[in-house]
């Protein structure tokens, strides 16, 4: 018989056993964790409480597993972020439309997909720019936006340099979209309402320009910010491609005096639809 104020061990030991059990019995059956589950996993905690909180024990948690199993498929956070944006390419390139016989169409659909894809998942978004996954869809995704280089009549040289530029500039605005995304929700409207309220307050005397523009000024989360920046870099490379075929002795009509097949003289036809786009 047990003494007031006594501990029965094997009682604890009874108890403490019953509840590993339990534990054990809510795991993830042995070999059925793969890097899969793990990325959906590491989106769902991410996208819900933010990088900070992604921890190999939170996704255990997540995953009902011991922490210890993430460690099989990454060996640690970086290496688990390379993956998650390796994914975000993937989804973007899910979504992208199969290439047509239009490359400038091309390259906006996979400058809108990626972006889009960017903000569906913007705490993992906000750190892709400057990362390179080394991952079979990043190298995909350059494999397109390379193919549409080529197909507007740059050389390999010039195909390289405005790939790079193409691709930094969407990668670069969608995190930044994605990094405005995932501000607390007071930080985020503070900053946006500034533009429609402090820029229209100030001194017209000190800030000339911005007061007489200011008025016009679109939101920071305006869509079609991304699209005018992206047309202007589909602009530029459709530009460099008319000029190397000018060296190479072929005609090309510059934009602003193509003949329309009205007769009359303007944008021409394909320039109208990129603008359109």
């Amino acid at each position: 018989m047990r003494r007031k104020g006594e501990i029965d061990v094997g009682e604890g030991n009874m108890t403490t056993s019953r509840a590993a059990k339990s534990v054990s019995r809510s795991r993830l059956p042995r070999g059925t964790l793969s890097q899969e589950l793990i990325i959906k996993a590491a989106f769902r905690v991410a996208d819900s409480a933010g990088m900070d909180k992604l921890t190999f024990q939170a996704l255990g948690r997540e995953l009902s597993a011991h922490p210890t199993a993430i460690y099989r498929h990454f060996r640690n956070k970086d290496e688990l972020l390379l993956a998650l944006i390796d994914a975000l390419h993937e989804e973007a390139l899910a979504h992208t439309p199969p290439p047509t016989d239009d490359w400038a169409h091309d390259l906006m659909q996979i400058a809108i997909h990626t972006h889009d894809a960017f903000l569906r998942h913007p705490n993992v978004g906000a750190l892709a720019a400057a990362r390179t996954a080394r991952r079979k869809n990043e190298f995909r995704s350059v494999e397109r936006k390379l193919d549409c280089m080529r197909r507007a009549g740059l050389d390999d040289t010039d195909a390289a340099r405005y790939y790079r530029v193409f691709a930094d500039l969407v990668l670069a605005y969608s995190a930044m979209d994605a990094s405005l995304a995932a501000l607390p929700p007071e930080v985020r409207d503070a900053d946006l309402r500034a533009w429609t309220t402090d820029y229209l307050t100030l001194p017209p005397d000190k800030y000339p320009n911005i007061a007489r523009v200011s008025p016009q000024f679109c939101a920071l989360d305006d869509p079609q910010n991304f699209v005018t920046a992206v047309q202007a870099v589909i602009e530029q490379v459709r530009t460099t491609a008319r000029a190397g075929d000018r060296s190479d002795g072929s005609p090309c009509d510059s934009p602003s005096t193509a003949t329309s097949s009205e007769g009359g003289t303007g944008l021409s036809s394909k320039a109208m639809e990129n603008q359109a786009c």
